[in-house]
């Protein structure tokens, strides 16, 4: 295993992976040879598709199950191929687990090159042990936070903090003059069949606005167009996600990296996270599975900006309940706007590094 035919290889399991793999790669396409798992953004740059992002796509542990030959049979075609291509560095894009799982085999197989994770693992939440786990499969951890660099300040693991590319939207210019409800229901097929009919019947009662959907990807209209067949809405392609965030008044999303989007560009939002009966068994299993936040702007701050219904507590009731407070209550809106400019104020003030600087040092 000398000859690499490749500079890197890089894994991407969902949409905002993607994305955050054409912020970190764009550039880098021209000088190195690159090819990977990959979705729509990273496939406008020089990258060779190998393999579909989709390759582990599933939502929930239960899905994970139903899956599992599936991952299996993809996981060891990938792990595979990375080992014959032989690349320089791979680099490998939020999905802790499976990417964990394959940083192991790669070492355990021989490989010698470069293993990079980009987003750090949720050590902080109810794995804190793997940060060892880390330190003996990874050469380099880019985080897009610096309290996630600072987990790390005992660590043997080299980590740097490159910022998170969202932090570079402003705010809208001003209030939208139109009645628009904007629904943010996700980018996976699973997300969509469980969140949207729950969203739509939570926004039944709000008869002055307008109710528009975000279509993540084009692959996922037929299941929405079903979805929302003889109910009075209107479907946005994917290329108007920038217009719609900027023409809604309010949006009502899916429980991600969406809600950190949503509050830097200072559009009031409710968030919410459904789970299955057996995901719901697993996590009153193990209680620490519960933090005090799950969506990213209520992280950052470390308290309750924007409502977010996990779990149980994600009924239509509640739903229903947390939208109709967010139109009709002033003071809820100017408390949280007031917290969605001290959120883009923190994300200015972080001290952060060059991905693509940071990537060719670590390759050289």
């Amino acid at each position: 295993m000398d000859h690499s035919e490749i500079d890197i290889f890089v894994l991407t399991g969902e949409l905002s992976g993607d994305k955050l793999g054409y912020e970190l790669l764009k550039g880098l396409d021209t000088v190195y040879q690159i090819e990977g798992a990959i979705g729509p953004n990273l496939s406008t740059l020089n990258i060779k598709k190998a393999f579909s992002m989709n390759c582990f796509s599933v939502m929930g542990f239960s899905k994970i199950i139903s899956s599992l030959f599936g991952i299996i049979r993809s996981f060891v075609k990938m792990r595979n191929y990375i080992l014959k291509k032989n690349p320089k560095m791979v680099l490998l894009i939020d999905l802790p687990d499976i990417n964990l799982r394959m940083a192991k085999h790669l070492r355990k197989k021989g490989y010698k090159g470069k293993i990079v994770q980009v987003v750090c693992p949720s050590i902080w939440a109810w794995r804190p042990k793997r940060k060892k786990t880390l330190e003996k499969y990874y050469d380099h951890l880019l985080c897009l936070f610096p309290f996630e660099k600072e987990l790390f300040k005992d660590s043997t693991l080299p980590v740097t903090c490159i910022g998170h590319p969202l932090s570079k939207i402003v705010p809208r210019n001003s209030d939208p003059k139109k009645n628009i409800l904007a629904i943010f229901p996700g980018s996976r097929k699973h997300e969509v069949e469980k969140l949207l009919p729950s969203y739509l019947k939570a926004v039944e009662p709000l008869t002055d606005f307008a109710i528009h959907i975000s279509i993540a990807k084009e692959s996922l209209r037929p299941v929405i167009e079903k979805i929302t067949r003889g109910k009075k809405v209107i479907l946005r392609a994917p290329r108007e996600k920038e217009a719609l965030i900027n023409e809604a008044s309010f949006a009502l999303t899916k429980n991600g990296t969406i809600n950190l989007e949503l509050a830097l560009s200072h559009l009031p939002q409710v968030s919410s996270y459904r789970i299955t009966p057996l995901e719901t068994i697993i996590m009153k299993a193990f209680p620490s599975l519960y933090l005090p936040h799950y969506s990213l702007p209520n992280i950052l701050l470390k308290k309750r900006i924007i409502p977010e219904l996990v779990g149980p507590f994600a009924s239509t009731k509640n739903l229903a309940y947390e939208i109709k407070n967010l139109v009709e209550n002033p003071f809820v809106l100017e408390s949280m706007e007031s917290d969605y400019k001290k959120l883009s104020s923190l994300l200015k003030k972080f001290s952060i590094n060059d991905p693509q600087e940071t990537l060719t040092s670590i390759m050289d």
